[in-house]
Order: C-alpha cells, then sequence, then structure tokens
C-alpha cells in the first residue's frame, strides 16, 4: 500500500515538463508545491491599469492560474505580457472559465509595460513581498506560476506562456476536473 507522501511524488513526477534547467532541484521544489494550499495576504493591492478596480477574483470559487513576480531586474519582462494575453484570451472559449492572477511586486516601469502591452487584467500588487513569504513559494522563476483548484490546493506548477505542452496539462485538468 503506497503512502500519501508516495503518491504525492509519483504525481509530482508525472507533472514536470522536461524544460526545467535543474530537474533534480526543480523536481523536489514542486514535489513540495503539489497540495499545498494558497493563502491570499489580505494586503494584496488590486489594480486594473486605466480603471478603478474592484475585484473579487481571490475570494471567487474556481480555478486559478497564479503567476507572480518581483519587480526587480527583467522579471517583468519574464512575465511576457504578450504572450499571457494569448492564452487568456484562448481560455474564454474552454467550457470550464479559469482565472487568472498576477502578482507582483510594484516597480517604476511597471505602469509604462502594462501600458505598452494593453494588458488590463487585474494585477495585485504585494509591496511586502507577503505572498510569497506566507506560502513559502520557490525562487526558481519556471516554478512561480501554478494552477490551483477551487479549494485553491496547487495542482500543477510551471510556467506555460512559452512550453505549450504544459499549457495543455493546465487546460486537460481546468476541461476535466477529477
Amino acid at each position: 500500500m503506497e503512502t500519501q507522501v508516495q503518491n504525492r511524488r509519483k504525481k509530482a513526477d508525472s507533472l514536470l515538463i522536461p524544460h526545467f534547467e535543474n530537474l533534480a532541484d526543480t523536481d523536489d521544489a514542486l514535489f513540495k508545491m503539489i497540495g499545498k494550499k494558497i493563502i491570499f495576504p489580505t494586503n494584496l493591492h488590486p489594480n486594473i491599469p486605466g480603471r478603478d478596480t474592484v475585484t473579487e477574483v481571490l475570494k471567487k470559487p474556481g480555478y486559478k492560474i497564479i503567476t507572480f513576480a518581483d519587480a526587480a531586474g527583467c522579471n517583468i519582462c519574464r512575465l511576457n505580457f504578450f504572450g499571457w494575453k494569448l492564452l487568456i484570451a484562448e481560455s474564454k472559449e474552454w467550457k470550464n472559465p479559469v482565472d487568472f492572477v498576477f502578482i507582483i511586486q510594484p516597480g517604476n516601469e511597471l505602469s509604462s509595460i502594462l501600458d505598452f502591452y494593453d494588458f488590463y487584467f487585474p494585477i495585485f500588487y504585494d509591496e511586502s513581498a507577503s505572498f510569497i513569504r506566507k506560502n513559502q513559494l520557490s525562487t526558481d522563476p519556471q516554478l512561480q506560476t501554478f494552477l490551483v483548484d477551487p479549494e485553491n490546493k496547487i495542482v500543477l506548477a510551471g510556467y506555460p506562456v512559452a512550453h505549450k505542452i504544459l499549457w495543455n496539462r493546465y487546460k486537460k485538468i481546468i476541461e476535466n476536473p477529477s
């Protein structure tokens, strides 16, 4: 009889996409993430560029794709807002809805980047990095995007914008919940 830990390890191994640079470290980090319940700190400040913002997406039941980054260096550029716009548009055609949550530590260049890409989706500013700290998340950029189920538990992790196979796994889980 397999233990719960062995089952989680098998599931984590089956969800690992072979595009990560250091598979051993990523495999271990992924294993620790799968099944973890995400907590949304109350100090996240929502914003939709160019609009008054009131959103309840963090409290809304259902699947969510969450991505987070700090504003240092090229992490904001790494987010590829144009790519996200394409994926969000594609997800609108799915039978089951999914919400997208972007959590970012604010930086001076962020608003001009969002304007440049016409990115008018909710961004949650985390000025104190409380989201990362509260959830003890990986610093590996490939694991800073993940899918949570309606109970806010991580079921899949990885950056799907540049990886079609991974995006298809996100879609499969959302379209066919078990």
